[in-house]
């Protein structure tokens, strides 16, 4: 259950430190670049330091889908930002993490090893309940209700990345050099990706480079890879099925960051928010109930 704990705290960091670069006027997506060879960079070095190979030959059985993987990264962390400016951070909350259901879902359904339990269903049936009244926010309420093309792409790419996640670590990662071998090749190409997109905007004269926001992707880059690597690994330990583990993550990144909400950036928490909290814990119980 370490990693689990480990997944959903770096996560977490991950929406405070966003929540610091708007306070501190940080460059997003300058950032979000830098993040991406921070935690390539530190993959490589990890796993050449674990024994692990380092880099691609391009003959991997995984190759095709790190590159899938490195442009889901970089493209919903993109839609994120803009979900947020055009809807709320509530709509992007909840279109981000009730994309649980996609990989549970396929799971339930394709594998024989997993299948559905009252247990389970009661779990997954709390956790989107959990979800959306943990992200609601009084100024928000009426837009979670309407349906826009934007947070339905951020619901389906969330959805279909954990899954990708997921089979990754089913079909391709068998040892642990495994995994510290795959996790740095799509932040690498997502890095990659950013630097074009961001050499652009500063030939256009769109962008200038600021060192702080390159500095604060240093911090960034480190609890996103924490993020990935503990989701993979507590996927592959066996302890939940992967169609309990992917909600549980959810479930308690949404909870944490809520009460870090209030704890730190003194975010007001409403009755459907503490109620949200609350089943969430709840959810994550029955889910993780096996492991315990």
């Amino acid at each position: 259950m370490i990693y689990l704990i480990l997944s959903i705290l770096c996560s977490t960091s991950i929406y405070a430190l966003f929540k610091l670069f708007g306070r501190y006027n940080i460059h997003t997506f300058q950032a979000i670049v830098a993040n991406y060879f921070v935690a390539s960079g530190f993959g490589f070095w990890y796993a050449a330091s674990q024994g692990a190979p380092v880099g691609v030959s391009g003959t991997e059985s995984w190759m095709w889908i790190a590159a899938v993987i490195g442009v889901l990264f970089i493209s919903l962390f993109y839609i994120m930002a803009l979900t947020s400016q055009l809807h709320g951070v509530s709509v992007t909350s909840i279109a981000t993490k009730m994309s649980m259901v996609i990989p549970a879902a396929f799971f339930i359904f394709t594998d024989p090893e997993e299948g559905i339990t009252t247990q389970k269903l009661l779990g997954i049936i709390l956790g989107v309940a959990a979800v959306i009244l943990s992200s609601l926010r009084k100024n928000a309420e009426k837009k979670v209700h309407r349906a826009w093309l934007i947070p339905m792409v951020l619901f389906v790419g969330s959805g279909f990345l954990d899954l990708l996640l997921a089979y990754t670590e089913k079909t391709h990662l068998a040892t642990q050099l495994d995994y510290k071998a795959f996790v740095p090749v799509p932040f690498a190409l997502s890095a990659m990706i950013g630097t074009v997109i961001l050499s652009v905007r500063v030939i256009l004269k769109k962008d200038k480079i600021h060192l702080k926001s390159l500095a604060a992707g240093i911090a960034l880059g480190l609890v996103n890879y924490g993020s990935i690597y503990f989701l993979l690994r507590i996927l592959g330990s066996g302890i939940l099925d992967r169609s309990s583990a992917i909600p549980a993550n959810n479930m308690g990144v949404v909870a944490l960051s809520a009460i870090v909400g209030f704890a730190i950036f003194k975010e007001r928490l409403s009755a459907k928010n503490i109620i949200g909290i609350v089943l969430a814990l709840a959810a994550i119980l029955l889910l993780t109930w096996r492991g315990l």
